[in-house]
């Protein structure tokens, strides 16, 4: 049945794979989404990275188109362009294409992940290239932080881990764990096909009956909760020779299911993102103690975090620390002044809109909301979500999220890890 306020069909195949389709009248192009149900958080310690490392692997090639060239070719050749993505709960391949060249990449993609070749070879060089993938991480400090600030957050636990794996995983991973692996979860049943833009409904659906009608489908294994434990140790400082001091903080946030997501989403951008929230003025341009800071939000199926980031002079880092714990405190302590509020709900509002007007936007949220959610969520429902929020829902959200035994700290810099104490204390508001 076609949804009219947001002009989507959702079809299913008689193998539990869903499609979403959307005409975008006056788009010159098409744009694919396939989303799996499954990310990093699924793997067993054991072969954590392999989903990852298949992602990599399907661009490789396949019965059809034998090559890594041969893939990029079919799709580069009619003007399309094309990714994959591994995140801790779903895996995606995307591409944007000419709407008349849609076919041809349907048929192209649909190849890659049905009939891929995995050549013992080519997994070979992909090893070192995903290993080279690890190893520049840590040729990047600020990256590097925010893997660190979630293992601090998540200890031993999946969703603390690099997406990616580690290299000591990744190079033991065997070929036929890789392929046992996507037999497991690569399945019609845990897909999610979303295609937006210059299309014919009817000819989609029939071309996905045709490349996908036959595939058999199968339950998988789900993933372990994975909540954070407030006992754990809240600082984790790697030195390294750096001109700034990397820092992650970072509190508890919520499920994106939850009733305070959104507060939440309000509350991250009271505090950090964009030129006018609480953190850029206060830090930057009033104390100049960082020249980059901002925060971000990670939600997950029943947990999730908030951080902070920033790069800060080595000598000015508890400075900048005690900075932003105040910032946290004052949002417990003091209601956020009504026009405050208006504004960031404007700013989070116009974010969400201008976030849908092409049309590899339009199929990642039809896709990726359908594969987490189970449905779509209307544009409309979710800015009343946004308006509905009240400068009570944001105190106690903050209040509930900000309390200091949920404080974690990931510090990056020339600062010894013997200081760790130091900067626990600092985490107490103290």
């Amino acid at each position: 049945m076609p949804n009219y306020r947001m002009n989507y069909v959702r079809t299913t195949l008689h193998n539990g794979l869903r499609l979403l389709t959307t005409h975008m009248p006056g788009m010159r192009s098409a744009s694919i989404a396939f989303f799996f149900n499954v990310g990093s958080r699924y793997e067993p310690d054991a072969v954590s990275g392999v989903s990852h490392f298949i992602e990599h692997m399907l661009f490789k090639g396949s019965q059809q188109f034998p090559s890594a060239k041969a893939i990029s070719e079919a799709i580069e050749g009619v003007g399309g362009n094309f990714n994959g993505s591994t995140g801790k709960e779903l895996t995606s391949y995307t591409a944007r294409v000419p709407g008349e060249y849609l076919p041809v990449v349907l048929r192209t993609m649909a190849d890659m992940i049905r009939n891929p070749l995995f050549d013992p070879a080519e997994v070979e060089k992909e090893r070192n290239v995903i290993i080279e993938e690890l190893n520049s991480t840590q040729d990047d400090p600020q990256e590097w932080v925010n893997l660190l600030i979630d293992e601090a957050m998540w200890p031993e636990l999946p969703l603390g881990r690099d997406d990616a794996g580690s290299v000591e995983i990744v190079s033991r991973l065997q070929h036929q764990q890789m392929l046992d692996y996507m037999t497991t979860y690569y399945r019609p049943n845990s897909l999610v096909l979303s295609v937006a833009g210059n299309i014919d409904h009817e000819q989609v659906i029939e071309q996905v009956k045709q490349l996908f009608g036959d595939w058999e489908p199968a339950d998988h294994p789900h993933w372990n909760e994975c909540l954070p434990p407030r006992d754990a140790s809240p600082v984790r400082m790697i030195q390294k020779d750096t001109e700034q001091t990397n820092i992650c903080l970072a509190t508890l946030g919520t499920a994106y299911a939850s009733q305070d997501y959104y507060p939440l989403l309000l509350i991250n951008g009271i505090l950090g993102d964009g030129m006018s929230s609480r953190l850029f003025q206060s830090i930057r341009e009033e104390q100049s103690l960082a020249y980059d800071i901002g925060s971000y939000v990670n939600s997950y199926y029943e947990t999730g975090s908030l951080v902070v980031s920033a790069g800060v002079d080595p000598s000015r880092a508890p400075d900048a620390i005690r900075a932003i714990i105040a910032e946290l405190t004052r949002l417990c302590e003091e209601p956020v002044p009504a026009d405050e509020l208006e504004r960031i709900k404007a700013y989070v509002r116009g974010g969400i809109l201008l976030g849908l007007e092409g049309t590899q936007q339009m199929a990642s949220w039809l896709g990726s909301q359908e594969c987490l959610y189970n449905r779509v969520w209307d544009v409309d429902e979710v800015i009343a979500k946004v308006d509905a929020v009240t400068v009570e829902d944001i105190q106690r959200v903050a209040r509930n999220c900000f309390a200091p035994e949920w404080r974690r700290l990931a510090i990056i810099g020339p600062d010894s890890p013997n200081r760790a104490t130091q900067f626990k204390q600092l985490l107490t508001g103290a």
